[in-house]
């Protein structure tokens, strides 16, 4: 048995975050039933696909049409989540709203997923990840002290705001069904999360010391940086404490005032990478290759712990996966691959659900 059998989630999201969260709770055995419409999701095709419909079954519905509308409304009745990423408008002109499906299933959890949320001034306004990554401060701190913000080349806030998001809805699960509670809509954003990410930032603010970009650096940390090595690779060095600093200049040769990050790359650069992570991890000082994708495949930790899986699919071809994390030890989660056609499950989910009685229909 996985730590979420028996939980079934409906899917209803399209773009990239709101359907990573029912794929991670697939991952640890929720029963995932992803709405399509009846020509196939956008992302059919593309990379992206196999990540937001791995282990998950499609249904089609036409959403434009009341009569799939009043289908879909049935089977929520018969659901645990429903995962969802509209505007308020388009939800209430389906019927699809929280108080219409809270009066048809009270024990759902209905996770609404936006940029902004679903209360205040920028309720309402699309966004994806990067834009949450924007407003929140993340892209001002990202990037070279004298030079301009940088967007993270990937979808970092999409990202983290899915992990946050499946948390939310494996929390309400725990008090709906370990604590005696009902269900209840959960108000998700995608640039909240990054706040919890500025933490350390903000706590650094005052109004007369904001704080600013630093590049590789840290306020935290004596030496945080990437260097170049004698042979081409790049190596991160992070020191914490000024003993380890003091260490390491001691054994770069450096003099105890020299500028570390100076100091680091002058050393770096006359050494490959094997002798270089030898000197550091002989002394305890943290220090990581900086892996390409490449990299990962030959790495025997990579490979041990089974953190890369592997499928082929007829129209993708061969791709990989990362492995459902964290690790439990006695309900792993484990990712299921079929390349299922539109509306592959149709006859599964949808036998004995008829149209939806017109006493219950929103007026």
């Amino acid at each position: 048995m996985s730590a979420l059998s028996g939980i079934r989630v409906v899917d209803i999201a399209n773009f990239f975050a709101a359907p990573l969260v029912a794929s991670l709770l697939g991952d640890f055995g929720a029963e995932v039933i992803k709405i399509e419409p009846p020509g196939g999701d956008r992302y059919r095709g593309t990379s992206l696909w196999p990540v937001i419909m791995r282990g998950k079954k499609s249904v089609t519905l036409d959403l434009s049409a009341p009569a799939d509308c009043a289908r879909l409304r049935e089977l929520v009745a018969t659901c645990d989540v429903v995962v969802e990423n509209y505007s308020a408008d388009w939800r209430q002109s389906r019927g699809l709203d929280w108080e219409t499906l809270r009066a048809i299933n009270p024990r759902l959890i209905m996770l609404s997923l936006s940029c902004f949320g679903q209360s205040g001034p920028y309720a309402g306004r699309p966004g994806n990840g990067s834009m949450g990554e924007a407003f929140a401060g993340l892209t001002h701190m990202t990037g070279p002290e004298d030079g301009a913000p940088v967007i993270p080349s990937v979808p970092l806030g999409d990202a983290v705001g899915a992990l946050s998001a499946a948390f939310g809805v494996v929390a309400a699960l725990y008090w709906r069904d370990a604590g005696g509670g009902t269900g209840q809509k959960i108000d998700a954003t995608l640039y909240e999360p990054i706040l919890q990410l500025m933490a350390p930032t903000l706590a650094r603010w005052s109004p007369d010391n904001s704080p600013r970009r630093l590049g590789n650096r840290m306020p935290e940390s004596f030496l945080r940086d990437i260097v170049l090595t004698a042979d081409g690779r790049y190596l991160l060095i992070a020191l914490s404490t000024r003993r380890k600093l003091e260490e390491f200049l001691a054994m770069v040769g450096a003099p105890a005032d020299a500028v570390p990050e100076t100091a680091a790359a002058d050393w770096a650069r006359t050494r490959t990478l094997g002798q270089a992570m030898a000197a550091c991890e002989a002394r305890g000082m943290l220090a990581m290759p900086v892996n390409a994708i490449d990299d990962l495949l030959a790495d025997p930790h990579i490979a041990a712990r089974g953190n890369l899986q592997h499928f082929t699919d007829p129209a993708l071809g061969a791709f990989m996966l990362p492995a459902p994390t964290p690790a439990l030890s006695a309900t792993p989660g484990t990712i299921g691959w079929d390349a299922v056609a539109p509306g592959a499950h149709n006859s599964e989910i949808l036998a004995g659900i008829a149209a939806e009685p017109a006493a219950s229909r929103p007026d």
